[in-house]
């Protein structure tokens, strides 16, 4: 089932990459962030034995990583005509003359990998702080 999905994610990464889009246009919009919402909760569901969505670092990992993209400040770098998006390495590629998309998907893997270990540091700490509340620290 796992190499299903792997394979069926990356026919529908290959397919949208070789079309041409208007990335101006809410019809763009909308149907993306309804299938990287399926593809993420899908990719949940087949890998993870955590099912509360909001409590599976890598599922927010994946959305933190498809949200930083499309930031306006942190995310979008322009460069004469051409878009790319991403944050810290850009992994979307937009091309306005031909209206044609590319993707970089070893910068995505880089960015979630990053995003996942700094959550994954965050919980750590934040547990060991909530776990020391009310202790005394001897020296």
């Amino acid at each position: 089932m796992k190499i299903i999905y792997i394979f069926s994610v990356l026919l529908v990464l290959i397919t949208f990459s070789n079309r041409s889009y208007n990335i101006g246009d809410p019809g763009f919009f909308i149907p993306v962030i309804i299938a990287a919402l399926g593809i993420g909760i899908a990719g949940v569901y087949v890998f993870g034995d955590n099912m509360r969505l909001y409590t599976n670092l890598h599922f927010v990992s994946y959305i933190l990583t498809v949200g930083f993209a499309f930031v306006a400040v942190v995310g979008v770098h322009i460069e004469g005509s051409s878009r790319s998006y991403g944050f810290p390495v850009q992994w979307f590629f937009y091309y306005p003359p031909t209206g044609s998309v590319s993707l970089n998907l070893l910068g995505f893997l880089f960015n979630f990998f990053l995003i996942y270990f700094f959550l994954r540091l965050l919980k750590r700490t934040l547990r060991y702080f909530s776990g020391n509340v009310g202790k005394q620290i001897s020296v």
